[in-house]
C-alpha cells in the first residue's frame, strides 16, 4: 500500500495537502502511505481514493492490496460489538437526573449513546434511527431535517467542528475518529471550510435557537461535560437560556409523553 500510495499521488499535491483535503492528520496520512497502519476504515480509503483521483481499480486494490491477501484470510472477523461503548454508570445517573434538561451522552466522535426524553422531545426521537445514525455531527453535517432544526445552523456545525478538533488532536490515532472527519470531509462543504479555519484560543458553551416545528425557537447553552476517569464520554447538555426556553421545554415534555422514547436509551 506504501508505494501505491506514493505513486499515485495528485501531482502538485503535497503530503500534508493530501491529508487536509482527505480529513486526517499528516501523521495519520504519513504512516498510512509507509504501510505502518492496519485496518484502516473503508471511509478512510474511499476519501483518499477521492483526493488521490484513483480509478476503480485502483480503489479496489487501495481495500485489498494483493501482497496483503493470504494475511485477511487468516485474520479472525472482528466482532461486531468491537467499538461499543457502554455507557458510564456516573453519565447515565446525571442523565436520568435531568428530568427537564435535553442532554446526551456521546463517545468523543459525537456518536449518541444515550439521550433522556427532553433531548428526544427537542432535537427528535434517537430511538428511531439506525445505531450507525445516531452521530450529533453527521446529523448536523448530513441531514437536512437537522440542518433546518437550528436557527444558526452555523453555530451548532461550528460547535460540532471544535469537538472533533480537539478529539483529534488528543486521540490521532482513533480510527473510528479519523473516519468520521475524513467522511465529513468528503460529503460537505461547510465541514471542510470550518476544519480549515484557525480553531479559537477560548471556546465557550455555545447559544442555539433550536426551530422546534411544534414550540417555535428555543434557546439553550450547550455545555460539554467530561468525566476526569473517562475522557471518553461526555455530556452534552442543552439547558435552557431564559423564563420563556425553559416553559417551552416543559410544554414539549407534555406532548411528547406518547413518543417511542425511553428515559435511558444505552445504544442498542
Amino acid at each position: 500500500m506504501s508505494s501505491g500510495l506514493s505513486r499515485r499521488r495528485v501531482e502538485g499535491l503535497r503530503r500534508e495537502e493530501v491529508a487536509m483535503a482527505a480529513g486526517i492528520s499528516l501523521d495519520y496520512y504519513t504512516r498510512v502511505e509507509q504501510g505502518r497502519v492496519e485496518d484502516i476504515p473503508p471511509d478512510i480509503l474511499n476519501s483518499l481514493a477521492q483526493v488521490l483521483q484513483l480509478t476503480d481499480e485502483q480503489t479496489r486494490e487501495l481495500h485489498h492490496p494483493p501482497d496483503h491477501a493470504d494475511n485477511r484470510q487468516n485474520r479472525p472477523a472482528a466482532s461486531s460489538r468491537a467499538d461499543r461503548q457502554a455507557v458510564a454508570p456516573v453519565l447515565a445517573q446525571t442523565l436520568n437526573a435531568l428530568a427537564d434538561t435535553p442532554a446526551l451522552v456521546t463517545d468523543r466522535g459525537m456518536t449518541v449513546l444515550a439521550w433522556n426524553r427532553p433531548a428526544a422531545a427537542l432535537l427528535g426521537d434517537f430511538a428511531r434511527l439506525k445505531r450507525t445514525e445516531r452521530n450529533v455531527a453527521r446529523l448536523v453535517f448530513l441531514d437536512t431535517r437537522w440542518r433546518s432544526l437550528f436557527a444558526d445552523w452555523r453555530a451548532y456545525a461550528r460547535f460540532c467542528v471544535d469537538n472533533l478538533r480537539r478529539a483529534a488532536q488528543s486521540n490521532p490515532d482513533d480510527a473510528a475518529l479519523v473516519g468520521l472527519i475524513g467522511e465529513l470531509s468528503v460529503k460537505n462543504v461547510d465541514f471542510r471550510r470550518y476544519w480549515a479555519q484557525r480553531p479559537k484560543d477560548k471556546q465557550g458553551s455555545p447559544v442555539i435557537a433550536v426551530h422546534h416545528p411544534a414550540a417555535g425557537p428555543v434557546h439553550v447553552v450547550v455545555d460539554t461535560l467530561f468525566m476526569a476517569d473517562n475522557p471518553r464520554q461526555a455530556l452534552l447538555v442543552h439547558r435552557p437560556l431564559d423564563v420563556t426556553s425553559a416553559g417551552k421545554l416543559r410544554v414539549l415534555m407534555d406532548t411528547a409523553s406518547d413518543m417511542d422514547v425511553a428515559d435511558y436509551a444505552p445504544a442498542d
